[in-house]
């Protein structure tokens, strides 16, 4: 399954790298699916809506 790292900047700042795997069966996989995992953590995380919206986000291959 593909791993991507998603780095996560808000207001030019670098926040955290997430690293998330997508296991989807018989389905294009795309970029946007990473950064939407990665946003969905973010508010997990704590983050306010607001934040999130701002953020900006890397995505890079993973191990």
């Amino acid at each position: 399954m593909p791993t991507k790292l998603i780095d996560v900047f808000l207001r030019d700042e670098y926040l955290r790298s997430y690293s998330v795997v997508l296991g989807f069966v018989n389905a294009p996989i795309f970029e946007q699916d990473y950064v939407d995992r990665a946003r969905a953590q973010m508010e997990a995380d704590g983050w306010s809506a607001d934040e999130v919206q701002l953020a900006r986000f890397v995505v890079r291959d993973g191990d």
